[in-house]
C-alpha cells in the first residue's frame, strides 16, 4: 500500500477507497504555499490554516516549541 503526505493532515494510507482519494486530491488543489505559524517554514496547506500538520499534533498533544 502506497501512503502519500501533506501538510494538512499528514499521512494519507487509504488511497485505495475512493472517497479518500477525491478529499486528498481536494486538499492539494486547494492548498497554498504559506508560512506556518508554529515553525515558521513555507508549506502548502489550506488557506485558512495557520499550522502544519506536525505543530498541530504538537499543540494539541501540549507540546510547546
Amino acid at each position: 500500500m502506497r501512503t502519500y503526505y501533506d501538510d494538512n493532515y499528514g499521512f494519507w494510507e487509504d488511497m485505495e477507497d475512493e472517497e479518500s482519494r477525491r478529499f486528498y486530491q481536494h486538499c492539494q488543489e486547494e492548498s497554498v504555499e504559506k508560512e506556518c505559524e508554529g515553525c515558521g517554514h513555507t508549506v502548502r496547506i489550506l488557506p485558512h490554516y495557520g499550522y502544519c500538520n506536525r505543530c498541530a499534533d504538537m499543540r494539541e498533544s501540549g507540546i510547546e516549541y
